[in-house]
């Protein structure tokens, strides 16, 4: 798990697993764009959002845009958010760093290089990025 921004995390689904870890950085709410739960359980007092959400092109642009909103509400009320997939290079990273960028007030592609200067596993597939551009120019007009 790393701190891409003040309060916004990106991690696997092992780390979303990782009770341990969750209250060391004080994680208050998880975004999971995983189709299944970790392995343990999230504890109780936690606010999970679950927006299963694919690698590719196949994606729903709805479930993007829900999983971008879930991560700002969280930067906007100051709630340590941690916003995890599966392994971590690719939706999440996309999904933190279009919601960065909206809350922010910055252009995308600042936001996609804080987030891989923050977090060496960064590389989201093409369609995501279209993805983030698309709800990144809708939420801006």
């Amino acid at each position: 798990m790393d701190e891409v921004a003040d309060g916004l995390f990106v991690g696997t689904v092992e780390d979303a697993g990782d009770e341990a870890l969750i209250r060391e950085h004080n994680i208050a709410i998880i975004v999971s764009l995983t189709h299944s739960d970790p392995d343990g359980r999230f504890p109780s007092d936690l606010i999970v959002k679950n927006v299963p959400v694919m690698d590719g092109p196949r994606n729903d642009q709805q479930k993007f845009e829900r999983a971008v909103t879930h991560v700002l509400s969280g930067l906007k009320t100051g709630d340590n958010t941690l916003v995890h997939c599966s392994a971590g290079p690719s939706r999440s990273p996309a999904v933190a760093a279009t919601a960065l960028a909206l809350y922010e007030h910055v252009e995308l592609e600042a936001a996609f290089e804080q987030v891989a200067k923050r977090r060496n596993l960064v590389d989201p597939h093409e369609a995501l990025v279209r993805q983030a551009a698309r709800v990144f120019s809708q939420y801006r007009e």
